[in-house]
C-alpha cells in the first residue's frame, strides 16, 4: 500500500514537473516574442529616419536651384543629415545584431541598456549643439537672400520656426517611442 502510494506520489511529481518545464518554455518564447515586437517599435523610428534622410538629399538641391538658400547652407545642411543618418546607424547597429529568439537575456538588457544610453545623450546634447545654430542660419540666410522684399524681414522666418517646432515634436515622438521600446524590453527582462 504505503509503495503504491510512494509510486503514485513520484509519478504525480513528474507530471508537475513536466508541467513546470512546459510553462518556462512558454513564458520565455512569450518574452522573446515580445521582444521582437518591441525592436520593430525601434527599427521603425530608424526608418523614418531614413526616409527623412533621402527626402532631405533630394530636397537641398532644389533649394539651392530655386535661390532659397545659399549654396553653403545648402551644403552644410546636407553633411548634417548625413552626419545624422551614420550616427543613428551606429546607434541602431548593436540592436540589429541581436537575436532576440537565441541571444540571452543579460545581452540583450545590457545592448538595451546602451542604445537608450546613447539615444538620450543624441537628445540632450548633440541635438541642440547641432540644431539651434544651424536653425539660426537657416533663418538667417533666408532673410539675407530675400530680406529686401518685404516690410518685417523677420516675419519671414516664422515658417521656418513653425516648420522646427513640428520637426522637433515629429523627432521627439519618435525618439521617445524608440527609447520607450528599449526600456520595456529591459523591464520584461527584469520583471
Amino acid at each position: 500500500m504505503k509503495e503504491m502510494d510512494f509510486e503514485e506520489m513520484r509519478n504525480q511529481f513528474a507530471i508537475l514537473k513536466e508541467q513546470l518545464q512546459k510553462q518556462e518554455i512558454v513564458s520565455d518564447r512569450l518574452l522573446r516574442k515580445t521582444m521582437k515586437t518591441k525592436k520593430n517599435a525601434i527599427n521603425s523610428t530608424k526608418r523614418m529616419t531614413y526616409g527623412c534622410v533621402i527626402f532631405c538629399l533630394l530636397l537641398f538641391p532644389l533649394n539651392y536651384f530655386t535661390r532659397s538658400y545659399s549654396l553653403p547652407f545648402t551644403i552644410a545642411t546636407s553633411l548634417i543629415v548625413l552626419f545624422c543618418a551614420v550616427a543613428t546607424h551606429y546607434i541602431h547597429k548593436p540592436v540589429d545584431e541581436l537575436n532576440f529568439m537565441k541571444d540571452d537575456f543579460s545581452t540583450v538588457a545590457h545592448v538595451m541598456a546602451k542604445f537608450k544610453k546613447q539615444y538620450n545623450q543624441w537628445l540632450y546634447y548633440w541635438s541642440p549643439a547641432v540644431l539651434i545654430p544651424w536653425l539660426i542660419w537657416a533663418c538667417y540666410d533666408y532673410i539675407s537672400l530675400h530680406g529686401s522684399y518685404a516690410r518685417h524681414p523677420w516675419l519671414m522666418v516664422i515658417p521656418i520656426l513653425i516648420g522646427g517646432a513640428i520637426g522637433a515634436g515629429i523627432g521627439l515622438h519618435y525618439h521617445f517611442k524608440a527609447v520607450n521600446a528599449a526600456q520595456d524590453i529591459i523591464d520584461e527582462i527584469e520583471g
